[in-house]
């Protein structure tokens, strides 16, 4: 995720990056922008309620 969307991008930003990346894969925004919110941080917690 993070190479779509880079770090130094805002989450407003990275998701409309992530939108077209999520359609294209069939995985719903929420569960791209957690992906990335978690390889950001390392946080399992960023991740809560999705399946990756």
């Amino acid at each position: 995720m993070l190479e779509v969307a880079p770090a130094y991008l805002s989450d407003s930003e990275a998701a409309d990056i992530l939108a077209l990346l999520c359609e294209q894969i069939g995985e719903p925004l929420d569960h791209g922008l957690a992906a990335r919110r978690y390889a950001l941080t390392g946080d399992r917690q960023a991740l809560a309620g999705t399946v990756l």
